[in-house]
């Protein structure tokens, strides 16, 4: 299994923002499809067991995908990155929401997004927004929540939220050179682990 780490290409994403906000479906297409892996394993990551039992992966994902599609008007990239911390914002947001409405707390809980609103974003734009049929992100999972705590912290920092390397040093308190070895050691080691259990 390919480790999905590899962001687009800052100058294609901002290409095809542009494209998407100037109506051009077929730009809003590509751009969710190459960002696609990215969303999909923030949404998976930052899901606890107890949310788990409750809601689904595909659910939060097109809820996001939705609400990013919808304010896409509203979205200027000012640095590298900032339209994948767009996207990481909104599933933060919306696991957030949708925790406070499970939780104990129920009444004061966010709202939810209808079913009618999920399927009016493959009905308008008809982008396929969610796809995992396979599981294929089930190992990846696993082996990233079985990571030693550090690896595991530097690991989502890098990939899932898109920050530089010195950036995580900065919040772990280490050197930027000691943050490239913790992640060069996490992903060979996830390499690992997936390619034992494809050749299983």
């Amino acid at each position: 299994m390919s480790l999905p780490f590899d962001p687009p290409g800052e100058d294609e994403t901002r290409f095809l923002v542009a494209r998407a906000k100037d109506g051009d479906d077929s730009a809003l297409e590509d751009l969710f499809r190459r960002h696609h892996d990215h969303l999909l394993l923030a949404v998976r990551l930052r899901l606890g067991a107890r949310l788990r039992s409750v809601l689904e992966s595909g659910d939060i994902f097109q809820a996001v995908a939705l609400k990013a599609l919808r304010g896409l008007d509203n979205f200027a990239p000012r640095e590298p990155g900032s339209f994948r911390h767009y996207l990481n914002t909104m599933v933060t947001n919306e696991i957030r929401d949708r925790a406070r409405y499970f939780g104990a707390d129920k009444r004061q809980g966010g709202q939810q997004v209808s079913q009618s609103q999920l399927n009016e974003l493959s009905a308008s734009h008809s982008p396929q927004v969610y796809f995992d049929a396979s599981g294929r992100f089930e190992g990846l999972e696993r082996e990233i929540r079985r990571l030693p705590e550090e690896m595991r912290q530097v690991l989502i920092l890098r990939t899932v939220d898109g920050l530089p390397s010195r950036e995580v040093a900065k919040k772990i308190g280490k050197s930027d050179a000691a943050v490239r070895k913790i992640y060069s050691r996490a992903v060979a080691q996830l390499a690992t682990h997936l390619g034992e259990e494809d050749s299983a």
